[in-house]
């Protein structure tokens, strides 16, 4: 069955995208950096430089036999995120840095159903708590994403 965003011109979709990509939006995308590839909830966590953090409807033994893993994890309730099935986590230990926009672009356009969402303001406030400790994360791309997420969710960063 044909989707209602299919009979939209590229030119409206494209500006939909545009208008709705940012920092702190949920979108479905095929990713080949997992294994096997498949498609994975991400978090747009900045866009300049491009950097998300994935969504995982459990957590694996690994994270769960390490605290400070396991601490970097943030609760999505899907009673507060209706496309989730189930409460999620993100995960914030890991910034994910090799996708291109252009890449993704080419993913939601054909189908902007992709687009999933955005992440409420307490959800931005607990990530970027999160990723103070996160000794994972590089410098670079903490502020990053304090400086993004922050300008979108008029948090004020240290």
């Amino acid at each position: 069955m044909p989707r209602l965003g299919d009979s939209f011109p590229e030119s409206s979709r494209r500006a939909f995208l545009a208008n709705q990509f940012g920092p702190g939006s949920v979108v479905r995308l095929f990713c080949s950096f997992t294994r096997p590839h498949k498609n994975k909830l991400l978090v747009v966590a900045s866009v300049n430089p491009l950097l998300v953090f994935v969504i995982n409807s459990s957590l694996n033994q690994y994270i769960q036999e390490r605290p400070y893993l396991r601490a970097c994890q943030v609760i999505l309730s899907n009673a507060d995120y209706t496309f989730l099935s189930r409460d999620s986590f993100l995960d914030c230990s890991k910034v994910i840095d090799s996708l291109r926009v252009d890449d993704i672009m080419n993913q939601l356009m054909p189908d902007t159903a992709r687009m999933l969402g955005v992440l409420d303001l307490a959800t931005v406030q607990a990530i970027i708590k999160v990723i103070h400790s996160a000794h994972s994360i590089s410098p670079k791309h903490k502020r990053a994403i304090e400086t993004n997420l922050g300008s979108v969710y008029d948090l004020s960063c240290p």
